[in-house]
């Protein structure tokens, strides 16, 4: 028998997966990567990054009043043009300072909290940055 967080997780998929799969998901929400060649000979040029995306299920609105002013991680505050995205877990990690897309536009991940805090992953928050 799967456990309560479990199917938690799997009821977050379902919510937040796009319109198109009978979710309440909006637009489209992306992690991006960049990652760039670590070895090459002397006389070669550097290859340019390559662009790895992830496509995340979820939705996105502005930061509740209570957050505002509280302290991120890179030494800055929240503000009121900051967004908040809840996505569906979808196995991999993120930091503060990685990028994610809101219907293709980049925005800066300030914060990120898994739900609910330690054990079994059940949806992901982030504040981010326009």
């Amino acid at each position: 028998m799967p456990d309560f967080y479990s199917e938690m997780a799997d009821v977050a998929r379902d919510i937040l997966a796009p319109t198109d799969q009978d979710g309440l998901g909006q637009g489209t929400i992306a992690l991006v990567r960049y990652t760039s060649q670590t070895e090459f000979e002397p006389w070669e040029l550097p290859a340019p990054p390559s662009r790895e995306v992830t496509p995340l299920n979820g939705a996105a609105r502005g930061v509740g009043k209570e957050l505002i002013g509280a302290p991120v991680e890179n030494g800055g505050q929240i503000v009121s043009n900051d967004l908040t995205v809840i996505v569906a877990p979808w196995g991999g990690e993120v930091e503060p300072g990685q990028v994610l897309e809101l219907d293709g536009k980049p925005v800066t991940i300030l914060k990120v909290e898994s739900i609910p805090a330690v054990g079994t992953t059940c949806a992901v928050r982030f504040v981010v940055r326009r």
